[in-house]
């Protein structure tokens, strides 16, 4: 029971220590010792948690593509490549459009964290409309895990599936309506605090500057679905902006040394960690089984057990490794709707955790405030959380006509 415990009672002073605003990277150690000094072995689950943050080689692989992409962001900032590819998106685009449609784009590079190479660019705009910080975050997070239910790249998608027996096209399939209320809930929630721009004068005269400005992210994203590391693909982008604008090698030493953020590199790090601490421990499963030996229904831990481990979980592909092998073998049979259950709780929870790395990254770049942030970001989960299951169920024919 004490592990169980622990779990609840670390999510809770994480939540507690981000909402004061306090650093990420000391938030979620805290939550992570209190893991671990509530499991059976917390010398060991520390020794052992440390071991693979420092060992394994997806730590600081990355830790440096975090600290690439602040760099490759600030560069065409720097640079004016980035003014010249929004000014030209704006030319065929209205507003609303332009600032859904970058965090979707970048949405379709897999990689934890990844709404950080949005941040940058829907700044300008952002900007421009004269969006808070905390707007910024919300459209940035929200738009860019738009692909949960619809991309065939997704690996959480993927994952869910296979564990689950299921073809990828038929359980993306099913997911369809979902995907429509996110996109529609998004467009609703920012029309409450994004006007109309209008557009430029640009039109198709603003092809060239998108071409020249999207080369350097075309080239990463191609460079890292080949095959390419991560940090490599982005160092190969950094440089493109260097000799697009032929910048001269001091001023890009220094362009280089401004923009990186340690400070988003270590929250990599610190997660990495608190995600071990959680595996070391055991600590999940321990709450799985409390819940089963309190007599606990099953439907409620089939909604509510989804929705601990995706707030917890830190990465949606970790929770769905952890909850379908526990949940699926109570179920003596199941479609893809009683499955979908499990999935839209485990990306629900994930969505507003304070772990969730693309909602922290995002949140320190624009220096949001988490808690006002949480005023957009948590009744829209809510809302795409509750219609989702409602819609499960239908399907299921639990709901009658």
């Amino acid at each position: 029971m004490l592990p169980a415990l622990g779990v609840l009672l670390a999510f809770a002073v994480i939540v507690a220590l981000r909402l004061r605003n306090v650093d990420f990277s000391l938030s979620i150690l805290t939550g992570s010792l209190i893991l671990a000094v509530t499991s059976e072995a917390p010398v060991g689950v520390i020794v052992e948690a440390g071991r693979r943050t420092i060992t394994d080689p997806n730590t600081m692989n990355l830790a440096v593509a975090v600290a690439l992409i602040t760099v490759l962001g600030y560069s065409l900032k720097e640079t004016r490549l980035m003014t010249e590819l929004i000014e030209g998106l704006r030319g065929v685009l209205p507003a609303r459009v332009l600032l859904a449609l970058i965090p979707a784009m970048f949405g379709l590079l897999t990689m934890p964290g990844g709404a950080l190479m949005s941040a940058p660019f829907n700044e300008p705009e952002a900007n421009r409309l004269g969006l808070k910080p905390e707007q910024k975050t919300y459209i940035n997070v929200w738009f860019r895990h738009v692909w949960y239910w619809a991309s065939p790249l997704s690996p959480v998608a993927i994952l869910a599936a296979s564990l689950a027996g299921f073809t990828l096209n038929g359980f993306l399939a099913a997911q369809l309506p979902i995907l429509a209320v996110t996109v529609a809930l998004g467009f609703l929630v920012g029309g409450t605090f994004i006007k109309d721009g209008g557009r430029s004068n640009h039109g198709a005269k603003g092809l060239p500057e998108v071409a020249r400005g999207l080369a350097p992210i075309v080239l990463a994203v191609v460079l890292s679905t080949v095959g390419f590391p991560i940090w490599a693909a982005l160092a190969l982008g950094v440089a493109a902006v260097f000799l697009i604008r032929k910048v001269p090698p001091r001023r890009a030493f220094r362009m280089i040394h401004s923009g990186v953020r340690w400070d988003l590199a270590a929250a990599v790090v610190s997660m990495f960690f608190f995600r071990f601490v959680v595996e070391s421990s055991g600590s999940v499963e321990a709450l799985f089984e409390s819940a089963t030996e309190l007599g606990v229904p099953l439907i409620a831990i089939l909604v509510v057990v989804p929705l601990l481990v995706g707030s917890i979980s830190g990465t949606p592909t970790m929770g769905i490794g952890i909850i379908f092998p526990l949940l699926l073998p109570l179920l003596s049979d199941y479609n893809v709707y009683v499955v979908g259950i499990i999935y839209a709780g485990l990306i629900g929870g994930y969505l507003a955790s304070p772990m969730h790395l693309c909602l922290i990254l995002t949140n320190s770049y624009y220096r949001s405030e988490l808690g006002r942030v949480y005023r957009y970001l948590v009744p829209s989960a809510a809302l795409l959380y509750v219609f989702a299951v409602a819609y499960y169920l239908f399907m299921n024919g639990a709901i009658p006509v």
